[in-house]
């Protein structure tokens, strides 16, 4: 797992992005980044497949998608790191070869990918020939080096494999192909704004709800006590605001089940830190999908609905911890996503791809079809570790504050690339959303 520092400051310095194009020189205003940018990603491959028929268009479209699945691991290991958004789109799909067990079936690929700044042109793509084998021939007796080697099961694989390896016996040519992809640029935003004066809520609060998952859901649910190293988390981020003039207030067991309405466990340490109209509400519990996360899908439904900012800090459960349709059963309700403007940061393992495009879609309107007018994402493209997350719950914090006090004055506004520069690059941290953000004004 990959380490990030994110190390915001309130400073006024400009972003330049460096090794980013665009075709005929156009500015694409969707991503602010430092290190890395967009870029629109094609290739054609073909994928064989286990029968003796001739398929659907429908079972031919599963085993492309099978495939392409397995983009994402060796995305991760290469000299020039990317991940998928996950917006792709296949064409061209058609059989090209057949035996008595398989068929061969071609396609064309477009898709857009969060890539490492570098050159442009080709981009090597890792695709295993048969995705339905690929994990058994990865195989050494019990163990797969070709993958993670805590996370060996076959249904990680898809993530965490490559043939780059060290001990993986998989041949190219035999078990996987190397594509060679056309990669075009976009330029990132040159200069915009978090929307500043509409974070207010209706009586003048700037509500940030900052979500601790639990790494180890058996331990101390108080983390003021607990021995996760999330609640190691939650201590460095609340004696960060406490020290800075901010008083905590733990919630009762009647105001955790205003919010949580029903509970599968041990009810959440939830509170309530505030200085002046910054208001944060902490909430420490499980987060898995798989866990007694009944009072996290809770809290978390509330903050989509209600905060200015939201910030979720713990594991993404291969994008299953915050899948809006698994939440939306286990609570019987359906989140109602809040009309005003928000910001979501989701510092988690490759946000980028889990909880980028579903959650705009879900924020979308008829007026505004995108969903991007009253939402901007931060995400991570890479793994995430716990251990980064002290100096970033702090130091977002300061510029928050000192962001917010620019704007209550009306003037010194920092931008997103101001921000986007202070981030450590490793885990490919980026913005979208903020193409069409209005120019900030005074908050009132």
């Amino acid at each position: 797992m990959k380490k990030m520092l994110l190390v915001l400051a309130s400073t006024t310095l400009m972003l330049t992005s460096a090794f980013a194009s665009v075709p005929k020189g156009k500015e694409r205003k969707l991503y602010v980044g430092t290190n890395s940018t967009e870029a629109l990603l094609e290739f054609n491959a073909t994928v064989e497949l286990d029968t003796a028929r001739t398929p659907q268009e429908k079972t031919m479209r599963n085993a492309i998608e099978a495939q392409l699945e397995h983009i994402i691991g060796p995305m991760s290991l290469t000299q020039y790191t990317a991940v998928p958004k996950g917006d792709h789109t296949v064409s061209e799909i058609k059989i090209v070869s057949k035996t008595t067990k398989t068929i061969t079936i071609g396609y064309k690929y477009q898709g857009t990918i969060v890539l490492q700044n570098g050159p442009q042109g080709t981009y090597g793509i890792y695709l295993p020939i048969n995705p339905a084998k690929i994990y058994t021939r990865a195989m050494v007796g019990e163990y797969n080096p070709c993958t993670d080697d805590h996370y060996q099961s076959e249904g990680d694989f898809w993530y965490f494999w490559s043939p780059e390896r060290e001990g993986c016996k998989l041949t190219e040519g035999k078990d996987y192909v190397i594509v060679k992809a056309k990669v075009q640029r976009y330029t990132n935003s040159k200069l915009t704004y978090p929307e500043y004066q509409n974070l207010p809520d209706a009586n003048g609060n700037v509500t940030v709800h900052v979500l601790f998952g639990m790494d180890d859901p058996e331990l101390n649910r108080n983390p003021l006590k607990s021995k996760d190293i999330n609640a190691y988390n939650y201590r460095e981020f609340r004696n960060y605001l406490i020290k800075n003039g901010y008083t905590a207030t733990t919630w009762t067991e009647n105001q955790v089940k205003s919010v949580a309405k029903s509970l599968n466990g041990d009810a959440p340490f939830v509170e309530t830190i505030q200085k002046g109209k910054l208001v944060y509400r902490f909430f420490y519990g499980p987060t898995g999908i798989d866990e007694d996360s009944l009072a996290f899908h809770w809290f978390y439904k509330d903050a989509l609905e209600n905060a200015s900012i939201m910030m979720y800090e713990g594991h993404s459960g291969l994008g299953g911890h915050l899948n809006l349709d698994a939440i939306e059963e286990s609570l019987g309700e359906t989140i109602q996503f809040s009309k005003r403007y928000q910001i979501y940061f989701f510092d988690s393992c490759t946000s980028y791809k889990y909880y980028n495009t579903a959650y705009f879609e879900r924020k979308a309107t008829a007026k505004d079809p995108k969903g991007s007018k009253k939402l901007d994402i931060f995400t991570n493209g890479l793994a995430t570790a716990f251990s980064a997350m002290p100096a970033a719950s702090a130091a977002i914090a300061m510029a928050l504050e000192k962001s917010l006090t620019h704007a209550q004055l009306g003037s010194a506004f920092v931008s997103y690339q101001t921000i986007a520069k202070q981030i450590d690059s490793e885990n490919l941290f980026g913005i979208n959303g903020d193409e069409d953000n209005v120019a900030p004004t005074k908050i009132k």
